[in-house]
């Protein structure tokens, strides 16, 4: 990847619950909340006010399996926002986070 994510933030009222969701539906584990100093890793927003919705997040990540990465999304309570959709030599997808950012999932 010539320009790979180095800070991933999602700004919602529930960052805990936000930071679980990816964790159980993606794999992912966070290193602390503070802002890195020199060098940038996956990071993820705080439990905070924002201002006014729409809050937003687009990325796509690929999943090895995305009917089973679906199911999983649907378990933990995601809607699915885009239905698997041929897109290219990729079949993409997008369902919801706890708060409603879309999350495109292509396999």
């Amino acid at each position: 990847m010539s320009s790979p994510i180095v800070w991933f933030e999602a700004v919602g009222q529930h960052g805990d619950k936000l930071k679980g969701f990816y964790a159980e539906l993606l794999g992912w584990r966070f290193d602390s909340l503070e802002p890195p100093v020199r060098t940038a890793s996956r990071a993820f927003g705080r439990s905070r006010r924002a201002a006014e919705p729409p809050w937003w997040v687009t990325f796509y990540t690929r999943v090895p399996d995305l009917d089973a990465a679906l199911a999983r999304a649907r378990a933990l309570g995601s809607r699915l926002l885009v239905p698997p959709t041929r897109h290219g030599e990729r079949v993409i997808a997008v369902v919801s986070d706890p708060e409603g950012h879309p999350v495109g999932l292509c396999s």
